[in-house]
Protein backbone atom coordinates (compact mmCIF):
# COMPACT_ATOMS: atom_id res chain seq x y z
CA UNK A 1 0.00 0.00 0.00
CA UNK A 2 1.13 3.56 -0.66
CA UNK A 3 1.85 5.76 2.32
CA UNK A 4 -1.28 7.51 3.51
CA UNK A 5 -1.18 11.11 2.32
CA UNK A 6 2.07 10.60 0.42
CA UNK A 7 3.04 13.84 -1.32
CA UNK A 8 4.32 13.08 -4.80
CA UNK A 9 7.19 15.02 -6.37
CA UNK A 10 6.23 17.48 -9.10
CA UNK A 11 5.08 15.81 -12.30
CA UNK A 12 6.21 16.82 -15.78
CA UNK A 13 3.68 15.35 -18.22
CA UNK A 14 4.54 15.07 -21.92
CA UNK A 15 1.34 15.06 -23.95
CA UNK A 16 -0.60 16.79 -26.71
CA UNK A 17 -2.10 20.28 -26.58
CA UNK A 18 -3.85 21.14 -23.33
CA UNK A 19 -6.60 23.21 -24.92
CA UNK A 20 -8.22 20.48 -26.93
CA UNK A 21 -10.99 17.96 -26.38
CA UNK A 22 -10.39 16.14 -23.08
CA UNK A 23 -8.59 12.81 -23.37
CA UNK A 24 -7.42 10.34 -20.75
CA UNK A 25 -4.31 12.50 -20.31
CA UNK A 26 -6.34 15.57 -19.41
CA UNK A 27 -8.53 13.73 -16.91
CA UNK A 28 -5.58 12.06 -15.18
CA UNK A 29 -3.42 15.16 -14.90
CA UNK A 30 -6.30 17.39 -13.82
CA UNK A 31 -6.97 15.09 -10.88
CA UNK A 32 -3.32 14.53 -10.01
CA UNK A 33 -2.81 18.30 -10.00
CA UNK A 34 -5.27 18.66 -7.12
CA UNK A 35 -2.59 17.24 -4.81
CA UNK A 36 0.64 17.40 -6.84
CA UNK A 37 2.13 20.21 -8.95
CA UNK A 38 1.94 19.35 -12.65
CA UNK A 39 3.76 20.93 -15.59
CA UNK A 40 2.06 19.82 -18.81
CA UNK A 41 4.52 19.93 -21.73
CA UNK A 42 2.84 20.27 -25.10
CA UNK A 43 4.39 18.09 -27.80
CA UNK A 44 6.04 19.65 -30.81
CA UNK A 45 4.55 16.81 -32.87
CA UNK A 46 5.36 13.19 -33.64
CA UNK A 47 5.76 13.64 -37.37
CA UNK A 48 7.04 16.38 -39.63
CA UNK A 49 4.36 18.85 -40.77
CA UNK A 50 3.31 18.79 -44.42
CA UNK A 51 2.65 21.87 -46.54
CA UNK A 52 -0.03 19.81 -48.30
CA UNK A 53 -2.08 19.74 -45.10
CA UNK A 54 -3.69 23.05 -44.22
CA UNK A 55 -4.29 21.82 -40.69
CA UNK A 56 -0.58 21.15 -40.20
CA UNK A 57 0.35 24.70 -41.06
CA UNK A 58 -2.29 26.09 -38.70
CA UNK A 59 -0.96 23.91 -35.89
CA UNK A 60 2.64 24.99 -36.55
CA UNK A 61 1.64 28.67 -36.37
CA UNK A 62 -0.36 28.07 -33.20
CA UNK A 63 2.58 26.27 -31.58
CA UNK A 64 4.95 29.10 -32.51
CA UNK A 65 2.63 31.57 -30.82
CA UNK A 66 2.46 29.43 -27.67
CA UNK A 67 6.23 28.94 -27.59
CA UNK A 68 6.64 32.70 -27.24
CA UNK A 69 4.19 32.87 -24.36
CA UNK A 70 6.18 31.04 -21.69
CA UNK A 71 4.62 29.10 -18.84
CA UNK A 72 0.88 29.57 -18.42
CA UNK A 73 -1.35 28.54 -15.51
CA UNK A 74 -4.43 26.56 -16.59
CA UNK A 75 -5.53 25.10 -13.23
CA UNK A 76 -4.50 25.93 -9.66
CA UNK A 77 -2.03 23.05 -9.66
CA UNK A 78 -1.31 22.71 -13.37
CA UNK A 79 0.81 24.89 -15.64
CA UNK A 80 1.35 24.41 -19.37
CA UNK A 81 4.65 24.77 -21.22
CA UNK A 82 5.26 24.80 -24.98
CA UNK A 83 9.06 24.54 -25.31
CA UNK A 84 10.73 25.89 -28.44
CA UNK A 85 11.50 22.99 -30.75
CA UNK A 86 12.14 21.90 -34.31
CA UNK A 87 9.13 19.92 -35.62
CA UNK A 88 11.24 17.24 -37.35
CA UNK A 89 11.13 14.39 -34.82
CA UNK A 90 12.86 11.74 -36.93
CA UNK A 91 15.99 13.75 -37.81
CA UNK A 92 18.97 13.24 -35.45
CA UNK A 93 20.04 16.90 -35.43
CA UNK A 94 16.50 18.00 -34.54
CA UNK A 95 16.26 15.41 -31.77
CA UNK A 96 19.53 16.59 -30.24
CA UNK A 97 18.52 20.24 -30.41
CA UNK A 98 15.04 19.56 -29.08
CA UNK A 99 16.45 17.58 -26.15
CA UNK A 100 18.51 20.63 -25.14
CA UNK A 101 15.60 23.02 -25.63
CA UNK A 102 13.22 20.81 -23.67
CA UNK A 103 15.66 20.30 -20.80
CA UNK A 104 16.41 24.01 -20.48
CA UNK A 105 12.74 25.06 -20.71
CA UNK A 106 11.54 22.46 -18.20
CA UNK A 107 14.29 23.25 -15.67
CA UNK A 108 13.45 26.94 -15.88
CA UNK A 109 9.73 26.25 -15.51
CA UNK A 110 10.22 24.08 -12.42
CA UNK A 111 12.57 26.64 -10.89
CA UNK A 112 10.11 29.47 -11.52
CA UNK A 113 7.44 27.47 -9.68
CA UNK A 114 9.79 26.81 -6.77
CA UNK A 115 10.16 23.05 -7.32
CA UNK A 116 13.61 21.70 -6.48
CA UNK A 117 12.93 17.99 -6.12
CA UNK A 118 13.69 15.98 -9.28
CA UNK A 119 10.33 15.49 -11.02
CA UNK A 120 8.44 12.43 -12.11
CA UNK A 121 8.53 12.45 -15.90
CA UNK A 122 5.15 11.13 -17.09
CA UNK A 123 5.29 10.32 -20.78
CA UNK A 124 2.39 9.93 -23.19
CA UNK A 125 4.11 11.00 -26.42
CA UNK A 126 6.71 8.33 -27.28
CA UNK A 127 9.12 10.62 -29.16
CA UNK A 128 10.16 12.04 -25.77
CA UNK A 129 12.19 8.83 -25.41
CA UNK A 130 14.91 10.50 -27.52
CA UNK A 131 15.21 13.35 -25.00
CA UNK A 132 15.53 11.26 -21.84
CA UNK A 133 19.34 11.44 -21.51
CA UNK A 134 19.10 15.25 -21.21
CA UNK A 135 16.08 15.48 -18.91
CA UNK A 136 16.48 15.66 -15.14
CA UNK A 137 14.23 13.15 -13.41
CA UNK A 138 13.62 11.38 -10.17
CA UNK A 139 11.47 8.70 -11.78
CA UNK A 140 9.90 7.86 -15.14
CA UNK A 141 6.31 6.78 -15.79
CA UNK A 142 5.29 5.65 -19.27
CA UNK A 143 1.53 5.80 -19.74
CA UNK A 144 0.92 3.67 -22.83
CA UNK A 145 -2.50 4.45 -24.31
CA UNK A 146 -2.08 3.55 -27.99
CA UNK A 147 -0.14 1.45 -30.46
CA UNK A 148 1.55 4.49 -31.90
CA UNK A 149 3.27 2.48 -34.63
CA UNK A 150 -0.13 1.50 -36.04
CA UNK A 151 -1.13 5.07 -36.93
CA UNK A 152 -0.87 5.77 -40.65
CA UNK A 153 0.75 9.20 -40.15
CA UNK A 154 3.68 8.10 -37.99
CA UNK A 155 7.00 6.42 -38.74
CA UNK A 156 6.28 2.91 -37.47
CA UNK A 157 9.91 1.94 -36.91
CA UNK A 158 10.60 5.12 -34.94
CA UNK A 159 7.47 4.70 -32.83
CA UNK A 160 8.40 1.09 -32.02
CA UNK A 161 11.93 2.12 -31.08
CA UNK A 162 10.71 4.92 -28.81
CA UNK A 163 8.15 2.60 -27.22
CA UNK A 164 10.87 0.07 -26.42
CA UNK A 165 13.14 2.71 -24.89
CA UNK A 166 10.34 3.98 -22.67
CA UNK A 167 9.37 0.48 -21.54
CA UNK A 168 12.96 -0.39 -20.63
CA UNK A 169 13.71 2.94 -18.93
CA UNK A 170 10.45 3.44 -17.04
CA UNK A 171 10.17 2.82 -13.33
CA UNK A 172 6.47 2.12 -13.88
CA UNK A 173 4.34 1.55 -17.00
CA UNK A 174 0.57 1.99 -17.07
CA UNK A 175 -1.16 0.28 -20.02
CA UNK A 176 -4.76 1.17 -20.84
CA UNK A 177 -5.50 -2.06 -22.74
CA UNK A 178 -4.58 -5.70 -22.23
CA UNK A 179 -2.89 -5.89 -25.63
CA UNK A 180 -0.84 -2.81 -24.75
CA UNK A 181 0.14 -4.52 -21.52
CA UNK A 182 1.32 -7.49 -23.58
CA UNK A 183 3.24 -5.16 -25.90
CA UNK A 184 5.00 -3.55 -22.94
CA UNK A 185 5.79 -6.84 -21.19
CA UNK A 186 8.07 -7.75 -24.08
CA UNK A 187 10.54 -5.25 -22.56
CA UNK A 188 9.70 -4.91 -18.85
CA UNK A 189 7.77 -6.52 -16.03
CA UNK A 190 7.07 -3.15 -14.37
CA UNK A 191 3.68 -2.90 -16.09
CA UNK A 192 0.24 -2.33 -14.61
CA UNK A 193 -2.96 -2.69 -16.62
CA UNK A 194 -5.22 0.26 -15.85
CA UNK A 195 -8.18 0.87 -18.17
CA UNK A 196 -9.58 4.31 -18.79
CA UNK A 197 -12.15 5.87 -16.52
CA UNK A 198 -15.08 8.23 -17.01
CA UNK A 199 -16.41 11.56 -15.77
CA UNK A 200 -19.39 9.67 -14.38
CA UNK A 201 -21.15 12.55 -12.64
CA UNK A 202 -20.79 14.74 -15.74
CA UNK A 203 -22.44 12.26 -18.10
CA UNK A 204 -25.01 11.20 -15.49
CA UNK A 205 -26.47 14.66 -16.02
CA UNK A 206 -28.02 13.32 -19.23
CA UNK A 207 -30.46 11.50 -16.94
CA UNK A 208 -30.77 13.77 -13.94
CA UNK A 209 -30.95 17.27 -15.42
CA UNK A 210 -33.65 18.66 -17.67
CA UNK A 211 -32.00 20.74 -20.35
CA UNK A 212 -33.47 22.12 -23.59
CA UNK A 213 -32.93 19.84 -26.57
CA UNK A 214 -29.99 21.29 -28.54
CA UNK A 215 -31.35 23.30 -31.44
CA UNK A 216 -29.21 21.58 -34.08
CA UNK A 217 -30.53 18.10 -33.27
CA UNK A 218 -33.24 16.66 -35.50
CA UNK A 219 -36.65 15.76 -34.14
CA UNK A 220 -37.39 12.07 -33.83
CA UNK A 221 -35.26 9.02 -33.02
CA UNK A 222 -31.47 9.28 -33.13
CA UNK A 223 -28.60 6.81 -33.37
CA UNK A 224 -25.66 8.89 -32.19
CA UNK A 225 -21.87 8.91 -32.21
CA UNK A 226 -19.59 11.26 -30.27
CA UNK A 227 -15.90 11.29 -31.11
CA UNK A 228 -13.30 12.07 -33.72
CA UNK A 229 -14.19 10.88 -37.22
CA UNK A 230 -10.91 9.42 -38.42
CA UNK A 231 -9.65 6.46 -40.43
CA UNK A 232 -10.75 3.92 -37.79
CA UNK A 233 -14.43 4.90 -38.05
CA UNK A 234 -16.20 2.48 -40.41
CA UNK A 235 -18.06 4.85 -42.72
CA UNK A 236 -19.56 2.04 -44.78
CA UNK A 237 -21.09 0.63 -41.60
CA UNK A 238 -22.61 4.01 -40.72
CA UNK A 239 -24.14 4.26 -44.18
CA UNK A 240 -25.76 0.83 -43.73
CA UNK A 241 -27.14 1.87 -40.35
CA UNK A 242 -28.54 5.11 -41.75
CA UNK A 243 -30.31 3.35 -44.59
CA UNK A 244 -31.77 0.73 -42.25
CA UNK A 245 -33.22 3.19 -39.72
CA UNK A 246 -34.51 5.87 -42.13
CA UNK A 247 -36.34 8.18 -41.67
CA UNK A 248 -34.70 8.21 -38.22
CA UNK A 249 -31.30 9.88 -38.26
CA UNK A 250 -27.68 9.11 -37.51
CA UNK A 251 -26.09 12.06 -35.70
CA UNK A 252 -22.29 12.38 -35.65
CA UNK A 253 -20.65 14.78 -33.21
CA UNK A 254 -16.92 15.40 -33.41
CA UNK A 255 -13.96 16.76 -35.34
CA UNK A 256 -13.55 15.33 -38.86
CA UNK A 257 -10.06 14.35 -40.03
CA UNK A 258 -10.82 12.29 -43.16
CA UNK A 259 -12.88 12.54 -46.31
CA UNK A 260 -16.55 12.01 -45.42
CA UNK A 261 -18.15 12.32 -48.83
CA UNK A 262 -20.04 9.04 -48.48
CA UNK A 263 -21.52 10.19 -45.16
CA UNK A 264 -22.50 13.60 -46.50
CA UNK A 265 -24.31 11.89 -49.38
CA UNK A 266 -26.80 10.20 -47.03
CA UNK A 267 -29.89 12.35 -46.38
CA UNK A 268 -30.38 11.09 -42.82
CA UNK A 269 -26.79 11.37 -41.60
CA UNK A 270 -26.32 14.65 -39.79
CA UNK A 271 -22.79 15.91 -39.05
CA UNK A 272 -22.81 18.46 -36.25
CA UNK A 273 -19.07 18.97 -35.82
CA UNK A 274 -17.22 19.36 -32.56
CA UNK A 275 -19.10 20.24 -29.38
CA UNK A 276 -17.66 21.41 -26.08
CA UNK A 277 -17.27 18.73 -23.40
CA UNK A 278 -19.74 20.61 -21.19
CA UNK A 279 -22.44 20.27 -23.86
CA UNK A 280 -22.15 16.52 -24.44
CA UNK A 281 -24.65 15.33 -21.78
CA UNK A 282 -27.39 17.44 -23.38
CA UNK A 283 -26.73 15.82 -26.75
CA UNK A 284 -26.44 12.32 -25.29
CA UNK A 285 -29.79 12.69 -23.53
CA UNK A 286 -31.48 12.92 -26.96
CA UNK A 287 -29.92 9.70 -28.32
CA UNK A 288 -31.96 6.50 -28.47
CA UNK A 289 -28.85 4.40 -29.01
CA UNK A 290 -25.13 5.20 -29.08
CA UNK A 291 -22.69 3.79 -31.62
CA UNK A 292 -19.06 2.67 -31.60
CA UNK A 293 -18.61 1.85 -35.31
CA UNK A 294 -14.86 1.21 -35.24
CA UNK A 295 -13.04 -0.97 -37.71
CA UNK A 296 -11.23 -3.83 -35.99
CA UNK A 297 -7.54 -3.67 -36.91
CA UNK A 298 -4.08 -3.57 -35.37
CA UNK A 299 -4.66 -0.08 -33.99
CA UNK A 300 -8.17 -0.47 -32.60
CA UNK A 301 -7.59 -3.89 -31.05
CA UNK A 302 -5.47 -2.06 -28.49
CA UNK A 303 -7.73 0.93 -27.84
CA UNK A 304 -9.86 1.39 -24.75
CA UNK A 305 -12.56 3.78 -25.99
CA UNK A 306 -13.45 6.33 -23.32
CA UNK A 307 -16.70 6.91 -25.18
CA UNK A 308 -18.04 3.50 -24.11
CA UNK A 309 -18.04 4.47 -20.43
CA UNK A 310 -19.29 7.96 -21.28
CA UNK A 311 -22.25 6.61 -23.23
CA UNK A 312 -23.11 4.13 -20.48
CA UNK A 313 -22.77 6.76 -17.76
CA UNK A 314 -25.36 8.76 -19.71
CA UNK A 315 -27.68 5.74 -19.51
CA UNK A 316 -27.45 4.97 -23.22
CA UNK A 317 -27.65 1.52 -24.77
CA UNK A 318 -24.58 0.99 -26.93
CA UNK A 319 -24.07 -1.00 -30.12
CA UNK A 320 -20.39 -1.59 -30.82
CA UNK A 321 -18.01 -3.60 -32.93
CA UNK A 322 -16.07 -6.32 -31.14
CA UNK A 323 -13.01 -4.48 -29.86
CA UNK A 324 -11.09 -6.59 -27.31
CA UNK A 325 -11.38 -3.99 -24.52
CA UNK A 326 -15.15 -3.77 -25.07
CA UNK A 327 -16.01 -7.47 -25.37
CA UNK A 328 -16.05 -7.98 -21.55
CA UNK A 329 -18.80 -5.34 -21.33
CA UNK A 330 -21.18 -7.63 -23.23
CA UNK A 331 -22.14 -9.12 -19.86
CA UNK A 332 -22.94 -5.73 -18.35
CA UNK A 333 -26.11 -3.65 -18.75
CA UNK A 334 -26.59 -1.76 -21.98
CA UNK A 335 -23.77 -3.00 -24.23
CA UNK A 336 -24.40 -4.99 -27.40
CA UNK A 337 -21.16 -6.28 -28.94
CA UNK A 338 -21.49 -7.55 -32.51
CA UNK A 339 -19.13 -9.23 -34.96
CA UNK A 340 -20.23 -8.04 -38.39
CA UNK A 341 -22.15 -5.39 -40.30
CA UNK A 342 -25.52 -7.22 -40.55
CA UNK A 343 -25.52 -7.94 -36.81
CA UNK A 344 -24.59 -4.33 -36.03
CA UNK A 345 -27.42 -2.98 -38.17
CA UNK A 346 -29.94 -5.43 -36.67
CA UNK A 347 -28.93 -4.46 -33.14
CA UNK A 348 -29.38 -0.74 -33.86
CA UNK A 349 -32.76 -1.30 -35.51
CA UNK A 350 -33.97 -3.46 -32.63
CA UNK A 351 -32.86 -0.99 -29.99
CA UNK A 352 -34.57 1.90 -31.76
CA UNK A 353 -37.80 -0.09 -32.03
CA UNK A 354 -37.81 -0.82 -28.30
CA UNK A 355 -36.60 2.23 -26.36
CA UNK A 356 -35.44 1.65 -22.81
CA UNK A 357 -37.53 2.74 -19.84
CA UNK A 358 -36.08 5.45 -17.56
CA UNK A 359 -35.38 2.88 -14.85
CA UNK A 360 -33.37 0.79 -17.31
CA UNK A 361 -31.29 3.79 -18.31
CA UNK A 362 -30.60 4.61 -14.68
CA UNK A 363 -29.44 1.03 -14.11
CA UNK A 364 -27.01 1.29 -17.04
CA UNK A 365 -25.57 4.50 -15.60
CA UNK A 366 -25.40 3.12 -12.06
CA UNK A 367 -23.23 0.26 -13.31
CA UNK A 368 -20.56 2.80 -14.32
CA UNK A 369 -20.29 4.52 -10.95
CA UNK A 370 -17.23 2.47 -10.02
CA UNK A 371 -15.41 3.32 -13.28
CA UNK A 372 -14.69 6.97 -12.45
CA UNK A 373 -11.46 8.79 -13.20
CA UNK A 374 -11.20 9.57 -9.49
CA UNK A 375 -10.97 5.84 -8.80
CA UNK A 376 -8.41 5.28 -11.55
CA UNK A 377 -6.19 8.09 -10.30
CA UNK A 378 -6.42 6.74 -6.75
CA UNK A 379 -5.07 3.43 -8.11
CA UNK A 380 -2.27 5.30 -9.84
CA UNK A 381 -1.29 7.14 -6.68
CA UNK A 382 -1.20 3.85 -4.79
CA UNK A 383 1.05 2.30 -7.45
CA UNK A 384 3.33 5.34 -7.40
CA UNK A 385 3.87 5.23 -3.64
CA UNK A 386 6.59 2.53 -3.49
CA UNK A 387 8.37 4.05 -6.50
CA UNK A 388 8.50 7.49 -4.88
CA UNK A 389 9.63 6.04 -1.55
CA UNK A 390 12.51 4.26 -3.31
CA UNK A 391 13.40 7.43 -5.19
CA UNK A 392 13.57 9.51 -2.01
CA UNK A 393 15.38 6.79 -0.10
CA UNK A 394 18.11 6.71 -2.73
CA UNK A 395 18.51 10.49 -2.79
Amino acid sequence: MAEKGLQLPPIVAFANDWRTDPTSKHHVMRLLSEHTPVVWVESSGMRAPSVARAGDMRRVLAKLQKMSGGLRRELPGLSVLSPPSVPLPTLPFARALNAQLYARSIDRALASLGHREPPILWVYTPTVARYLPRLRRGALVYHCVDRWWAFEDYDADEMRACHEILCREADLVFASAKLLEDDCRQFTDRVRYLPHGVEWAHFRRALTETAPRPADLPDGPIAGFIGMIDSWVDQALLVEVARAIAPAEVVLIGHVRVDIGRLEAEPNIRLLGRKAFAELPAYASAFDVALIPFEVNDLTRAVNPIKLREYLSAGLPVVTTALPEIVPFADRPGTMVVDDTPAFVRAVVERMRTPLAPAERLAISDDMRGESWEGRVAEMREALGPMVSRQRGAA
